[in-house]
Parts: structure tokens; sequence; C-alpha cells
């Protein structure tokens, strides 16, 4: 009925309907699309943007993508306008909603849609506040096991600097800070510096990176990183899973630790891989790390402590979108560690040699708030739990978080 009206020219009659629709609990993608298209034609401009956003984690985010630009010019919104385009303006789009951005991108002063990715900054800030149960992650029996409240700021950012070959060159920084007002002594901090080199394939995007970072715990320097990664994202994977994105990373750092920690001196590698499934309403995000260290280790007199673990993690997050807005999810993770070589450790009077083998569970809930397009609030809660070979390495901790976060 929605439709008849629509086609008829009753915009009017046309909202009523879907909105009744969606009383009645009738919820998919071409209803949030018809009434989205129908808020945009009747000026309901913020009625619309709220619509098509439920669209940006579906198969349809490239026509979702595409009727928020025209939302943002309706608005007199430009620069939002171009974000919009430019995102539809890719490779993975459908080709005709392609050159339909592509035609907007030149009416806004953007000729083509490289010229406008290469001048393209992107940035992600994160501010928090939350409670730690177990800030030195020592066993619960232990007397100094404590929890505090902290703060945290983790910001990051790119740019695209030039073209080289058939593909682009950016450089992104990160900055990530985390303070116990009443425990400084186990602040942690990282700054990281990175050149990027990516080209876009048919449906896929290609590329490395060069990395430098510095560590720092308290106001020690702990470790200094100099790594080179490459990748490949797959931005439709199929196979039996009809997995939405994929993508594979292999990752080599050489570590330079601090003065006092030169235990840490020596080499790290990562394969990463990661995938995206889509299953009645819920975002599922699945990633598997491999992590290798051959370290220096510590010695001190007879006693030897291993810094050289090889992890094995598995992580899985699950988000579904309860309403336009508001998001709820979970996340669970399991890593199992076995370290190169025996610990020799006094227990008592008597050096005792034994090999660490942890296995670390972790589980977790969040909800999160979307404020605007690009920013949002969010909770979430934590819990970890090491069992560990070695009776002193093992403990729970549980987190609670609350942030604010955005792009721009």
């Amino acid at each position: 009925m929605g439709v008849e009206k629509f086609q008829s020219g009753d915009l009017e009659g046309a909202r009523e309907a879907f909105e009744a629709a969606r009383a009645d609990g009738l919820s998919s993608a071409s209803l949030s699309y018809n009434l989205g298209v129908v808020y945009y034609r009747l000026g309901q401009y913020e009625a619309a943007e709220r619509t098509f956003h439920e669209l940006l984690s579906t198969e349809h985010q490239a026509l979702a993508s595409y009727n928020l630009g025209l939302v943002a010019l309706a608005q007199g919104d430009e620069s939002a306008a171009r974000h919009w385009f430019a995102r539809v303006s890719t490779p993975a789009s459908p080709e005709k909603l392609r050159e339909l951005a592509r035609v907007q991108l030149g009416k806004l002063g953007s000729p083509t849609p490289e010229s406008y990715v290469s001048a393209q900054r992107m940035g992600y800030l994160a501010a928090s506040v939350g409670y730690d149960s177990n800030i030195a992650g020592l066993p619960e029996t232990s007397a100094t096991s404590e929890g505090g409240v902290f703060g945290e700021v983790l910001a990051a950012g790119s740019g695209t600097v030039g073209d080289l070959g058939d593909g682009l060159v950016r450089l992104g920084g990160v900055a990530y800070g985390r303070h116990y007002p009443a425990n400084d002594e186990f602040d942690t901090s990282l700054l990281q510096g990175e050149l990027i080199w990516s080209r876009d394939l048919v449906s896929s995007v290609q590329g490395g990176s060069l990395t430098i970072s510095q560590s720092w715990y308290d106001a020690d320097a702990l470790e200094r990183r100099y790594g080179v990664e490459g990748f490949q994202r797959w931005t439709a994977c199929g196979g039996v899973a009809a997995l939405e994105r994929c993508s594979v990373a292999l990752a080599a750092a050489h570590v330079d630790g601090g003065d006092g920690f030169e235990g840490y001196d020596g080499e790290w590698y990562r394969l990463r891989l990661s995938a995206v499934h889509r299953f009645r309403g819920w975002l599922l995000d699945g990633d598997y790390r491999l992590e290798v260290n051959d370290r220096e280790d510590f010695r001190a007199g007879d006693q030897f402590i291993s810094v050289s673990p090889r992890h094995h993690t598995l992580e899985l997050t699950a988000r579904y979108r309860l309403y336009p807005l508001l998001a709820v999810g979970g996340s669970g993770a399991y890593r199992y560690s076995r370290y190169q070589d025996p610990y020799v450790l006094f227990e008592g009077d008597a050096l005792v040699s034994e090999r660490r083998v942890d296995n670390r569970l972790e589980a977790g809930l969040f909800a999160e708030r979307r404020l605007t397009g690009d920013w949002l609030v969010r909770a979430e809660w934590q819990v970890q739990d090491n069992d560990s070979g070695i009776e002193r390495y093992d403990y729970r901790r549980y987190t609670l978080i609350a942030s604010l976060e955005g792009t721009f």
C-alpha cells in the first residue's frame, strides 16, 4: 500500500503506511529505504538521515551512502556530501551508483573521485573513563592486587600525501595513553607513525606499511619497534560462509627494549586473519592472530624469565542494532600462549624449572548510542581470566568503561 501511494504521489499517505508497517513489526532493507526516500521527498531530512543510517551495516551500504550524500546536499552541508559520495565512488560500489557519485562530486568541485581521495583526511578520537579491578594483573591472593579508576585517550589519523605507481601513499599516526590517578606507576602510553601504500583492485585493496612506534610504562621507555606489514582486504569473500569482508595481513618488527628492559630486545612476527559476516540481523566480526616473539629474555643470577611467547588468539564480536541509533552486542576471546624456554624461579629455597603455558578467556558486553553520523557514546563491561601453568601468573580482572568516540 505504501509503495502504491508513493507512486501515485501521495507522500504523506506513503509515510503513514510505511510507519504503520514498522509499528506492526515489519523490518526489511526495502522498507527502510522506501521510508528514507519518503522522508527526503517530504523535506524531513533528519528523519531521512536516521533511516538511511540503518542501511550502512547492510549489503545496501553503497545505496545508503549515496542517499546520505543527497540528504547532506539538501541541508547545505557540502563537506558531508563529499564524504558520502566519495565512499560510493570506490570500485567496491555498483557501477551505476559509482557513476552517479562521480557526477555529484564533479558538481561539488571535485572533478574525479581520485582528486577527492588524494586530498582526503581521516581521523578517529576516543576518550574514556573506567575502572580496572586488577591493575597489575596479579593473582587474587596477592596482597598488592588492587583496582583503580583510569582515564584513557586514543587518537588516530591518516592522510594521502601522493601517488606511487598505481597506488596511493598515506601518512598515519596513533597516540594512546592510559592514566591511573591513584596508581600512576602503572600508566602506559604509545606513539606510532606509519607510512602506508595501497592500491584498489577489482574487489580488494592491497598494500603494505612501514611503522615506527615507542611505548612507555610509567615514565620509562619500554619498547621501540621498527616494523613492516603487508595486507590484502576483500570487500566480498563469497564461499560457503558468504563473508561480507575478509582480510589477511603479515607483519614483522624489530624491538629495542628501553633502559632496564633489555630482555625485550628481539624480533616480533604476526599473522592476522579477519572476516565479517551477517546473520539474521547480527553483524559478526571474527579475528585470528598468531604472534611469535624471539626476545633476549631476562636473567637474574640463577633465575630466568622468558618474554618470548607464541600467542594464538581467536576473537569474535557480535553486534545487533536494536533501534536506528542504538546497538548492543558482546565479545569473546581465547588466547593460548606457550613460552619459548622454561622459566627458572625460586619456590621457597629451591630453584624450579617450568615452562609457562597460559590459557586466557575474555568476555564482554557493550551498548552504543549514536549521537550524530560520526559520533557515539559507548558503555562496556569486560572480564578476563588467565589460567597459567605457573601459579604466580594466574589472574582475574574486570573493567568497566564509558567512552565517547568519533570520526572526522
